[in-house]
């Protein structure tokens, strides 16, 4: 009995000091990681010295550097490299921007720039626009794209997709159906009630297309009559807004039915 009372006050007696010694070792660990992550925060070692910037050519670098906001002495470990990206997308010229390590103390950041497929024209001025219809460039020199010409008043935004079912209908012509169907078109006019109409290089016949509505089908009908170079020579211009009954008017005479 007396063995077992005094088996049981050893016991007793060496939990305390294994609960002190795991404490101990506990707030050990965790200073020694508390240094280690200051270590990592604040050495010199660790700061960024370089940032390269690839892909540019309307954005400058200083853009790039002032946005991503990496300043002098900015912790390479500890680089937020989404959150940098998603500022730097934020630019009306940035479609896409990816940012990693370099060596350490290096950073590089790539810049993939929208890409203009057409010229906005509008009261307030011309912007190069992408396939999705974001402005995010206005060009001082005559550009060589095909214009989309608006009649109406359109609130612009750099960098923010054009909200205008005459303007998305005209560059759906431009990125979907001219490659695959190489129309001569030089411009793409909306009125202020939304119809479109595709006017030609060379003055060749304009096409009346109407509004959006049934556009692949009347895509392929003003294709269709392109593919007659007898009629197109004679036509003052198509009208494909009703698809069913296509029409064109001969240059000295009147409406004629195809």
């Amino acid at each position: 009995m007396s063995a077992r009372i005094q088996s049981a006050r050893s016991a007793s007696a060496q939990r305390p000091r294994r609960s002190f010694w795991r404490s101990l070792r506990s707030v050990l660990w965790f200073a020694l990681a508390v240094e280690a992550l200051l270590a990592l925060r604040f050495s010199p070692a660790f700061a960024i010295r370089e940032v390269r910037v690839e892909g540019i050519h309307l954005t400058t670098p200083a853009q790039v550097i002032r946005v991503a906001g990496i300043g002098n002495g900015s912790n390479w470990v500890l680089l937020g490299r989404s959150q940098i990206a998603g500022r730097l997308e934020r630019l009306p010229t940035v479609a896409e921007a990816v940012v990693s390590h370099g060596m350490p103390g290096r950073v590089l950041v790539r810049v993939f720039e929208r890409q203009p497929v057409a010229l906005l024209c509008t009261g307030d001025g011309a912007y190069w626009v992408d396939e999705r219809g974001v402005p995010f460039w206005q060009p001082e020199a005559k550009s060589v794209l095909p214009a989309i010409r608006v009649e109406t008043s359109l609130k612009v935004v750099m960098g923010r997709a054009i909200n205008h079912d005459g303007v998305q209908s005209a560059l759906e012509i431009l990125c979907r159906y001219l490659p695959k169907y190489p129309l001569p078109v030089a411009e793409i006019t909306v009125d202020r009630e939304g119809n479109l109409c595709l006017n030609m290089r060379g003055g060749l016949p304009h096409v009346r297309i109407g509004d959006g509505a049934e556009l692949s089908q009347k895509m392929v009908r003003t294709a269709e009559l392109w593919s007659h170079p007898q009629i197109v020579r004679q036509a003052e211009y198509f009208d494909v807004s009703c698809v069913d009954k296509p029409v064109w008017k001969p240059r000295a005479t009147a409406k004629g039915a195809m």
